[in-house]
């Protein structure tokens, strides 16, 4: 079945995909930094296969193999959106339908293998409920020694978080988005090692686009406007007005994980 939140977001999928929030999500430049330390990951540990989880169109996948990544990775890009994996065209990468649940060790290596995982913008997804049990779930798929590289939302303080969880409330959209601190524990709880981590530039979120993502009404857009200019008038890192509205900043952060024991 899949998620609501990825149901709701069904009609940006696809080739509009590519186009939100000024092109985020395909822009190479954006993602560099990112890249370039799951293929610093995979040099050392040397996976059989890299699952890129919630990957959307392959474009993260797309970005390694134009990056150089051994040949003798397999490469799987496994998301719940048909429309979004039919966007993949790359002859090394292998679609597979399916959600952070429902991955399965057993269904992608064979028992002598070695597995890694990847994933951006995806847990937040999980909601405040969510994000536990969906790393507790990952570390159950991964051997010890095995790498988690992801992108996550992430803020650097509380009142960032704050501020963000309570704008995805008021759109009525149950995502969820930590502190760094909160991340950092959760990972640990999970048996995941954080060998390192950094900020990664923010995808700007403008009003007009929120509306068209989540189908949120103008009067509700208003009162977030009037409840951001109330909350974050300290904070033009987080939020700016705009002549459409208003813009507000979504963190990243990349986590780089070894699962422990």
């Amino acid at each position: 079945m899949t998620d609501k939140i990825v149901a709701r977001e069904a009609h940006i999928h696809g080739k509009l995909w590519d186009k939100l929030y000024d092109s985020y999500f395909s822009n190479p430049y954006l993602a560099r930094d990112y890249v370039a330390v799951i293929i610093r990951a995979a040099y050392k540990c040397k996976p059989s296969v890299i699952v890129d989880l919630g990957g959307g169109t392959g474009f993260i996948l797309e970005q390694l193999v134009a990056a150089g990544i051994a040949e003798d990775i397999r490469l799987v890009n496994m998301d719940e959106s048909d429309a979004q994996l039919a966007m993949g065209r790359h002859p090394r990468i292998t679609p597979r339908k399916g959600a952070i649940q429902s991955l399965r060790r057993t269904e992608i290596v064979k028992e002598t293998e070695s597995l890694m995982l990847i994933c951006r913008s995806v847990l937040q997804y999980g909601g405040i409920f969510g994000q536990k049990p969906w790393l507790a779930h990952l570390r159950d798929q991964m051997k010890p020694g095995e790498w988690f590289v992801h992108q996550s939302g992430c803020s650097d303080d509380l009142e960032a978080a704050l501020a963000l969880d309570v704008l995805f409330e008021m759109m009525n959209v149950e995502k969820w988005v930590p502190h760094k601190e909160a991340f950092q524990e959760l990972l640990t709880q999970a048996k995941f090692e954080v060998v390192d981590d950094f900020p990664m530039p923010p995808v700007g979120m403008p009003s007009d686009g929120l509306a068209i993502r989540y189908g949120v009404a103008p009067e509700t857009l208003a009162k977030i406007k009037a409840d951001l200019r109330r909350t974050c008038a300290n904070r033009p890192d987080l939020f700016k007005l705009t002549p459409s509205g208003f813009t507000f900043n979504f963190p990243y952060r990349v986590f780089v994980c070894k699962a422990v024991a």
